[in-house]
């Protein structure tokens, strides 16, 4: 069964039963939902396996857990976090091992020496993206959640609006000032 939108109290009153370590709870929390995180996780990584995966550690570290949690009111945007910083780490080990797995001796581009101009552009691209990844980091949780998962993961508005739990007009405004802080600290690297 597939649910756009969760009923935030059922899942506030679920987590109540799972911190006790109800079995049963769980099991109703994760066929809840399932579908949702694996959508997620599958749109994040664009792998079916990766997303398999990624899902699987998403309700262990749910699961193992659930004693951090504050207020189960709090519950569903702590999953979302959880959920998030998952498919992020998955992602970063996906995009590492695929790295060393390549064999670039082989290939007879990277035997040619570089032009000049080549290396002041890759070292130029280092400068921009670590001024870039700063940028992010001084955004908002919420901001930065939805520009990521706008720009870098190509979600739709309204699939970020029920993944952040929040209206559409929050997470149009989340891209707006996301998008103007950037633009504003990155202006020097506009052609």
């Amino acid at each position: 069964m597939s649910h756009e939108s969760f009923d935030t109290k059922y899942l506030s009153y679920l987590s109540g039963f799972i911190r006790k370590h109800d079995g049963k709870a769980f099991a109703e929390l994760y066929n809840y939902t399932y579908q949702r995180g694996y959508k997620y996780a599958f749109a994040f990584l664009n792998d079916p396996y990766l997303a398999q995966d990624a899902v699987q550690e998403i309700y262990t570290s749910i699961y193992k857990n659930i004693d951090a949690l504050k207020e189960d009111s709090l519950f569903h945007s702590w999953m979302n976090q959880i959920i998030y910083h998952i498919c992020c780490d998955f992602s970063r080990k996906a995009g590492s091992s695929q790295n060393e797995q390549t064999d670039f001796t082989s290939d007879p581009r990277v035997l040619s020496i570089a032009s000049e101009e080549d290396c002041f552009r890759d070292i130029s691209d280092q400068d921009f993206l670590a001024h870039y990844r700063e940028a992010l980091d001084e955004l908002s949780f919420a901001e930065r959640q939805a520009f990521l998962l706008r720009y870098e993961h190509d979600l739709k508005l309204e699939e970020i609006a029920v993944f952040l739990n929040c209206s559409l007009s929050s997470v149009k405004r989340y891209l707006r000032s996301s998008k103007k802080h950037l633009a504003e600290r990155l202006k020097s690297y506009q052609n």
